[in-house]
């Protein structure tokens, strides 16, 4: 049986795995990331995780046909390439992904932002399945997003489309890491939930809690009905079913899904994103529109890499 690689490359850690052309995962692993090394210690992590899965599967006599890797930032797809930068990363300027993987193996390798890759693996195996377009959000330590459109992932012309997290919600607001203000990370990402939540606390003179803080405390605060959570939790829900509406009007999805860190804080907080969802989209959808949890969770971004390897390669042997 042919075999496919995906790889996830994030901030923290690199997750890869084996799987079948449906996506189905053979085995999978995880290992830190490297981010913060130079451009080549990150290839050389990656190729020994490639080196390991190729291992695996010759001890299972199986051979490895294609290669998928999904990366932070924005991907040139046509050449499998970053353009420019991307946080996290002190070294990952212009990574030649493509060149590099294909010169290394000699395999077939195809690349795309790792949101694209959720977006693609929740459109054949999660939530999304069944639905002809979806628009996915990851909310963490930034707010990424990926279109799946008419069964396609939607690239845009520059490569750059549902970058969700830099819709401007508000003029001349919150400095954002993009460059610009206002954008929807600098009031709904990760950070942005704790320091709101920090300057509650600093206004009503409770100084003991500040050090440490997370959105888990925050999450798990609110949970217990503490004012000031409650409060920031039902903020970062309307900013964020505003930005999602705003992207939804546009586009028109069956269906928003989230995933992410932040997205695991339950059933409430998916609902009362939902709720400012329809409160800001008009009418006809709003009517409709569903916003859910993935269902492939922390294996979303490797399942995706591994279809994005398998369908173009299908598509590559029919030519």
């Amino acid at each position: 049986m042919s075999l496919f690689i995906g790889l996830d490359l994030g901030g923290t850690n690199l997750k890869y795995a084996l799987g079948t052309g449906d996506g189905d995962l053979v085995v999978r692993y995880s290992k830190p990331s490297l981010a913060f090394q130079r451009q080549n210690k990150i290839f050389e992590n990656m190729f020994s995780a490639v080196e390991q899965l190729m291992d695996e599967a010759a001890r299972r006599g199986e051979t490895v046909v294609a290669i998928g890797v999904g990366s932070p930032g924005c991907v040139d797809f046509e050449i499998g390439q970053l353009l420019g930068s991307t946080p996290n990363f002190e070294d990952w300027t212009d990574a030649p992904i493509k060149q590099r993987f294909e010169e290394r193996f000699h395999l077939p390798t195809w690349v795309d932002n790792d949101a694209n890759m959720m977006a693609l693996a929740e459109s054949r195996k999660g939530a999304g399945k069944g639905y002809r377009s979806i628009l996915c959000a990851t909310l963490g330590t930034g707010i990424g997003g990926g279109m799946v459109m008419n069964g396609e992932v939607y690239r845009g012309s520059h490569y750059s489309a549902a970058e969700i997290g830099h819709i401007v919600i508000e003029i001349n607001g919150r400095p954002c890491n993009c460059g610009n203000r206002g954008c929807l990370e600098a009031y709904a990402a990760a950070p942005a939930i704790v320091d709101r939540y920090r300057q509650k606390l600093k206004r009503f003179g409770v100084m003991f809690e500040i050090q440490g803080l997370n959105t888990e405390t925050i999450f798990l605060k609110a949970s217990l009905n503490e004012d000031l959570a409650k409060e920031t939790i039902i903020e970062t829900c309307d900013y964020l079913g505003t930005g999602l509406a705003s992207v939804a009007n546009i586009i028109d999805p069956d269906l928003i899904i989230l995933g992410g860190g932040v997205a695991e804080a339950g059933d409430e907080f998916i609902q009362r994103i939902e709720q400012s969802v329809k409160q800001n989209a008009i009418g006809a959808i709003a009517r409709k529109i569903r916003v859910v949890k993935g269902k492939l969770d922390v294996d979303a971004g490797i399942i995706g890499a591994i279809l994005l390897a398998a369908e173009n390669f299908a598509a590559k042997k029919a030519k």
